[in-house]
């Protein structure tokens, strides 16, 4: 399995523009709530700095469902049992950048995993040049039985999509261009002293935007602007 390796290892400029690429190897993990296991690169600082993200949503899940006062957006998909209730739907994000917001910094358009393309879109960090998107669906069972057959759901949708994220990041035909010495920081991330992985931000939302309702006043304020517009 070729899996971008550019992201995996750390770079070292012999001038400003030639370099030569050091490996730290890969490890693999064994997941503790499902049959399934997984390789990540050899950085314990790299997943230390994952792992508090995904300790922070999983929190805010738990808090989420177990709240009657947090707002909750209702799963979109079937039961996965007869029984199951549904709870929630979470969604958890990993979007790549660069801070240069020059349209050329990324090469091509970038066909997000999960649908459209993202363009080389602006964001507040510089441009979004990839952004996946996983929906987490949560239920509620009653038995052993009804855990253990969502247990299994669970571990084979993840896994299938591990490997549909593995084919698509070996074509790197929309990847950003390499650069310069000086400008390592505007693509790569630098704080890492074993590994520099491509710019990334992890985006969490583990109950929906509320959207704040007008009131009467606003809403007859926005018409009559509009009839004097028009």
């Amino acid at each position: 399995m070729n899996i971008r390796q550019n992201e995996l290892r750390l770079f070292q400029y012999n001038d400003e523009k030639t370099f030569s690429i050091g490996s730290i190897g890969i490890k693999e993990v064994n997941c503790e709530q499902i049959d399934m296991t997984y390789v990540r690169v050899n950085s314990t600082e790299l997943a230390m700095c994952v792992d508090e993200d995904i300790r922070q949503f999983k929190s805010e899940v738990d808090e989420a469902t177990c709240s009657g006062s947090i707002p909750r957006r209702t799963p979109t998909v079937g039961s996965p049992t007869d029984s199951a209730v549904p709870l929630l739907s979470a969604q958890i994000g990993l979007q790549f950048y660069t801070k240069s917001k020059k349209p050329n910094s990324v090469i091509g358009t970038a066909v997000s995993w999960f649908g459209g393309a993202t363009g080389g879109s602006v964001v507040d960090e510089g441009t979004s040049w990839e952004e996946w998107k996983l929906i987490l669906d949560v239920f509620k069972v009653e038995s052993i039985d009804e855990l253990q057959k969502m247990r299994q759901r669970v571990a084979d949708d993840i896994g299938e999509k591990v490997l549909d994220i593995c084919e698509h990041i070996n074509h790197n035909h929309y990847t950003p261009k390499m650069p310069s010495r000086t400008e390592i920081p505007e693509v790569f991330e630098t704080r890492f002293s074993d590994c520099q992985p491509y710019l990334f931000k992890i985006r969490r939302q583990a109950v929906p935007k509320m959207e704040l309702k007008q009131t009467f006043t606003q809403v007859a304020f926005s018409r009559w602007k509009d009839i004097l517009a028009a």
